[in-house]
């Protein structure tokens, strides 16, 4: 029924690409757990996705991360609702320093046991930039997924931070641009239920818009919400994803 997007469901911005940050990498022997419960849209897909990930800088120049993530999905049809829970796929990944404001990344995509995740390995890398003023960070980034068929697919994207005291507000934009694909959409019920090949896109975008507040040295809450568009989306029948995110960072 669905394309197996490595992206099929809207993305959290705050553990996304080259997970969590745009901005420079930890310092070494420093490191970041977090928690995050969200709930997407793409009607009349629906549900609550949770994560767990951890990220250390083993060196100034080299940060190490994962990220697991389950959801709790349903899709309503006519024949009744649909469960699609499972484990979503999961990232491990590294980023290298290479200079002042320039990071290299390489994630690696774990296969995961929901029907809506993909069942192969995969992988994505590029690069970032970021700039640091004194109270705004102006993020850059570029990078290739490489995975199978529609999996396979450029990005490209900016965050904005705008720094308050212990609040933080921020934007980000991110294009997906991947190629033409064919896909068998089916419909309908009992007698009436047929399928046809739909060819699409697989490109698509997304906004987030969030902000953070530093509740203690150690502890940050986060909260997003992010908008997707695009036939990368919507070609399995499915509309523009929606999602809204709590994320609770814990620093060590």
């Amino acid at each position: 029924m669905f394309k197996k997007f490595i992206t099929c469901l809207a993305v959290f911005a705050t553990m996304s690409f080259a997970v969590w940050d745009n901005v420079p990498i930890l310092k070494q022997g420093n490191g970041q757990v977090a928690g995050q419960i969200g709930y997407i849209t793409q009607d009349p897909l629906s549900g609550v996705q949770l994560a767990a990930g951890v990220r250390y800088s083993v060196l100034n120049w080299l940060e190490l991360s994962a990220v697991l993530p389950f959801g709790f999905y349903t899709y309503e049809s006519k024949e009744g609702n649909q469960d699609y829970s499972g484990f979503m796929n999961a990232e491990v990944g590294t980023r290298f320093q290479v200079s002042q404001g320039f990071s290299l990344f390489l994630d690696a995509i774990v296969p995961g046991g929901s029907q809506l995740a993909t069942d192969e390995f995969g992988a994505h890398f590029g690069l970032q930039h970021s700039n640091l003023f004194t109270h705004v960070t102006w993020a850059k980034y570029v990078g290739y997924m490489l995975a199978s068929g529609s999996n396979q697919y450029l990005y490209f994207g900016t965050e904005l931070q705008f720094i308050f005291n212990q609040f933080t507000f921020y934007g980000e934009f991110r294009m997906m641009i991947g190629q033409e694909d064919r896909i068998s959409h089916c419909s309908g019920y009992s007698y009436s239920y047929h399928c046809e090949d739909v060819s699409g896109g697989n490109n698509g975008s997304l906004i987030a818009f969030g902000f953070k507040i530093d509740m203690t040295d150690e502890v940050t809450v986060d909260t997003s919400i992010e908008f997707g568009s695009g036939d990368r989306f919507t070609t399995a029948g499915l509309d523009d994803p929606f999602s809204i995110s709590l994320t609770i960072f814990y620093n060590f």
